[in-house]
């Protein structure tokens, strides 16, 4: 079977508690197949990449509770009928955590306390199956992650970047390796307060092909988003972009919307 490479998460979450994205889940069950890790941004991570900002509105951004700023992450994260036809729940399919992952000073991946700015996140994550091979998986994942200020959210994307500049091939706990290809196309999106696109390829330690990846990372105030898509073939690379931005868009729009 191919990788399902699940879990994007700006900074912190995991399909099985040792992925890449490293949160401790609080899972919910499915009957979906199992899946792989995928590579994600961590507390101190990704994006080489041209990244795209600008200055915070004069409008303060709105005060949150922890209840509702845990509400809000829950219906930013979208569902397998969100991503479309064809999609069901990964085997661990939504949840929040209790760890991050970073990475050491050789790019391993290791477990680190969640930020204290942290107020509210919600993981989903989904998959694929390709009709000619069905044990041949594609997977999205989702995550949203709300800070008691603005200064926190800006912390995680600018240590999202750092990561990134700094492991351009990172290694997981079960041997898989994620490598940045440097250049991503950079999406557009006017209402947000930052923006940044990764991508690349994830080999698995037992070999074959590798997998395409995208991840499309969004802050817009205090909120910080993350969709991910990865799908089995370098060839796949267009079709993963486009899914990874319209799922970072659906959730852009829920949020102005709240």
């Amino acid at each position: 079977m191919g990788p399902l490479l699940g879990a994007l998460l700006l900074a912190g979450c995991a399909d099985s508690g040792d992925g890449p994205f490293a949160v401790v889940p609080n899972a919910t069950s499915t009957d979906a197949s199992p899946v792989a890790k995928g590579p994600g941004t961590t507390p101190s991570s990704t994006a080489s990449t041209t990244a795209t900002s600008r200055p915070s509105g004069t409008t303060a951004p709105p005060s949150r509770s922890p209840e509702q700023a845990q509400t809000l992450a829950r219906s930013l994260a979208l569902t397998p009928e969100d991503w479309g036809g064809g999609f069901v729940k990964q085997s661990t399919y939504e949840f929040a955590g209790e760890t991050w992952t970073d990475y050491a000073a050789d790019c391993t991946q290791q477990t680190v306390p969640l930020p204290a700015s942290i107020i509210g996140q919600w993981v989903r994550q989904v998959q694929q199956s390709d009709a000619a091979q069905p044990n041949t998986l594609s997977s999205g994942s989702t995550s949203a992650i709300v800070h008691k200020d603005v200064r926190g959210a800006r912390d995680q994307v600018q240590n999202a970047r750092q990561v990134k500049d700094r492991c351009p091939t990172r290694t997981y706990t079960d041997g898989t390796q994620a490598k940045d290809t440097p250049g991503a196309p950079q999406p557009p999106f006017a209402e947000a307060d930052e923006v940044f696109a990764e991508e690349g390829l994830m080999y698995l330690k037992s070999g074959g092909s590798p997998y395409a990846y995208v991840v499309v990372t969004l802050r817009k105030d205090t909120v910080a988003m993350s969709a991910y898509f990865s799908a089995p073939g370098p060839e796949h690379m267009a079709d993963v972009r486009t899914r990874a931005t319209q799922a970072a868009r659906l959730m852009l729009d829920r949020l102005l919307r709240s």
